[in-house]
């Protein structure tokens, strides 16, 4: 069993040029991998409905996830995860109810993950032989962890880049409805998002 633990911290945020959103960035160094960066929401336009967040590393493969825009990051909707330049594809049962039913299973570079929230706001990647766990800890700007701390665990030999970088990209996110509980106590929000209520005044 190979166990490597990191930790991501919240390195600062930046305004962005006019017409475009602030972005975050998280920071840190994962053991046999080098530096990475996890960038949420990538500099996007004000005026775009999807969102962007990039994962970048010297021993990762640029990652990057685009979704509809809630709450400043990319949400599970119009979806689109690239991997070293392969585009993965992601499925997900809607109307389960229980977490590990309602997991996104993600199936990229010839392998097939499941995504899954865990108690106490955790979030678990697994496939054949490797599993990554992430906790987020801390607030910063209200919305955002001040860090990602991680866990990865290999049975046949070492967690690579493209497992610990998809589960770090996955945090960067929306990802609330994986629980059907997160699922009904976001709903009214992002269902306002997508309501017009005319200006009669």
């Amino acid at each position: 069993m190979h166990d490597v633990r990191f930790t991501l911290a919240h390195a600062g945020s930046g305004r962005g040029r006019l017409r475009t959103r602030t972005s975050h960035t998280w920071t840190g160094t994962v053991p046999g991998l080098g530096s990475v960066e996890l960038v949420c929401p990538a500099e996007e336009d004000l005026t775009q409905e999807t969102l962007t967040t990039r994962v970048s590393g010297r021993g990762i493969p640029p990652m990057s996830f685009t979704g509809t825009g809630f709450r400043d990051r990319p949400r599970l909707a119009r979806m689109e995860l690239t991997a070293d330049g392969r585009t993965a594809r992601l499925r997900r049962r809607h109307l389960a109810v229980p977490a590990g039913r309602r997991a996104l299973r993600i199936e990229v570079a010839g392998r097939a993950y499941r995504y899954r929230a865990l108690p106490g706001r955790r979030h678990e990647l697994r496939r054949d032989g490797a599993v990554v766990t992430v906790a987020p800890t801390g607030r910063v700007a209200g919305r955002y962890p001040h860090t990602l701390t991680g866990d990865a665990r290999g049975t046949h030999g070492a967690c690579d880049g493209l497992d610990i970088g998809l589960a770090l990209l996955l945090e960067g996110a929306y990802t609330r409805n994986l629980t059907f509980g997160g699922a009904l106590y976001s709903w009214p929000g992002r269902f306002l998002t997508r309501v017009e209520i005319p200006d009669y005044f």
